[in-house]
């Protein structure tokens, strides 16, 4: 009976033992899992503001693409190149309108010389 007995201690303490070891490879995972979530909810609050500065600097640029064209516009009107220009343009939109207007007399009305 004692060598039984003697036995069922050596058995009990052999799972006390391994109770204790699950339980710190337990412990030890739980730190693993915790310490993976703490860097994966700073990574993810790091990715949050980026999107955020992104998002902020897209919405600036869109509201200045938006004034731009307004800008650019006025800006050019009031250049010399503008003005220099719009004398040429209207100048050749006159010519061109002349000449079409010519060879639509010539084609269609031959009857009469648009000279």
């Amino acid at each position: 009976m004692l060598v039984m007995e003697e036995k069922v201690l050596r058995d009990l303490e052999k799972f006390e033992k391994c109770a204790v070891d699950r339980d710190h490879d337990k412990k030890k995972a739980v730190a693993e899992v915790q310490s993976l979530l703490d860097k994966a909810t700073a990574e993810s609050k790091k990715k949050d503001n980026e999107n955020a500065c992104l998002k902020k600097e897209v919405d600036q640029l869109r509201k200045k693409l938006e004034t731009t064209d307004d800008e650019a516009i006025a800006r050019y009107k009031m250049s010399v190149e503008y003005k220099d220009n719009s004398h040429m343009y209207g100048a050749e939109s006159l010519k061109a309108a002349i000449k079409m207007t010519n060879e639509w007399l010539v084609d269609d009305h031959s009857e009469i010389d648009p000279r």
